[in-house]
């Protein structure tokens, strides 16, 4: 990180210093959701557990598929939008009309990696669209008659159910996605995740024991969620209120930054304490941004796409 002047803050509480009602009012759960409920079933039981106004999701798991699904709890709402496009990983079943060989599979495998066409199927919410979708790895992992287990990392976006009927096209036999398990969302694995459950059980330690070591190891700040998914710039607190308050970030409220923005990249946007303050899309890349800031000339550097706290 590219130090640009030396502020000390004042403003907010560092993350790891917010108390277990604070990380609950603007943290991050990691759910395992079971088969049955919507992603959005799956964040209302959340937020009924927890008691909170408000919960949402990123990344949709349909009502059969289970696995990872981060919740947004409370003011961390405002985070998933700047979660959706990252990377997933699932493992599924595909259940094939006649059986065929693994070398058959792996045949039809081969081209449906790197960035292929795709459009949503017709259970899908979104619009049918032929769309462009990276497909990262595409593993075969087990056969068992007409079943063939197979693990993918993909693009968000992406639909392994689509992807499963086209592989049935190629085969020549038609093939359907029988079972489906999210295991890597938004960078976070499922190690990280917790059921209804654990939540439940966790958040009834804490109210009725007074014990909430459990839980408040079960939500994560947003600062830690998004710590290497985005880069940072770190504003001193001069700067704060008026980007809260509508401003867009110069140069001379800028502390420090990351080497490596580039114009138009969103970043997050820090206070000296390490809070997130706000999203913002770089107007001027890091070099620019130094070298303007060393010739002892302003203007604005970044964008504010959306407050957070």
């Amino acid at each position: 990180m590219i130090e640009l002047q030396e502020v000390e803050s004042n403003y907010g509480k560092r993350p790891g210093e917010r108390t277990l009602e604070e990380k609950i009012r603007k943290g991050i759960f990691i759910l395992d959701k079971p088969c049955g409920p919507t992603s959005h079933e799956a964040a209302a039981f959340v937020k009924k557990i927890l008691g909170l106004k408000k919960a949402g999701h990123s990344g949709t798991l349909d009502y059969n598929v289970s696995g990872v699904l981060p919740v947004m709890l409370g003011e961390a709402t405002k985070v998933a939008t700047f979660l959706l496009g990252s990377r997933k990983k699932y493992v599924c079943i595909m259940r094939m009309g006649e059986k065929r060989s693994a070398a058959q599979v792996e045949g039809a495998f081969a081209h449906f990696r790197g960035k292929i066409f795709q459009k949503p199927p017709l259970e899908s919410a979104v619009v049918k669209k032929l769309r462009v979708r990276e497909v990262f790895s595409l593993k075969l992992l087990e056969m068992d008659g007409k079943d063939a287990l197979f693990e993918c990392e993909v693009e968000g976006g992406f639909y392994v159910r689509k992807l499963c009927t086209d592989v049935g096209e190629v085969l020549g036999c038609g093939a359907q996605m029988f079972e489906l398990r999210r295991t890597i969302a938004a960078g976070f694995g499922e190690n990280q995740s917790h059921t209804l459950q654990d939540l439940s059980d966790a958040y009834w330690l804490w109210k009725e024991k007074g014990e909430g070591k459990e839980l408040d190891g079960m939500v994560l700040t947003p600062e830690k969620a998004l710590e290497k998914k985005m880069k940072k710039v770190v504003v001193d607190d001069g700067a704060i209120k008026p980007i809260t308050t509508g401003a867009n970030l110069a140069i001379p409220g800028i502390v420090a930054l990351d080497e490596g923005i580039e114009k138009k990249e969103i970043v997050q946007v820090l206070s000296g304490k390490g809070e997130i303050v706000c999203f913002a899309r770089a107007l001027l890349s890091s070099k620019e941004i130094v070298r303007r800031e060393k010739d002892g000339n302003g203007g604005l550097a970044f964008d504010v796409e959306r407050v957070i706290f």
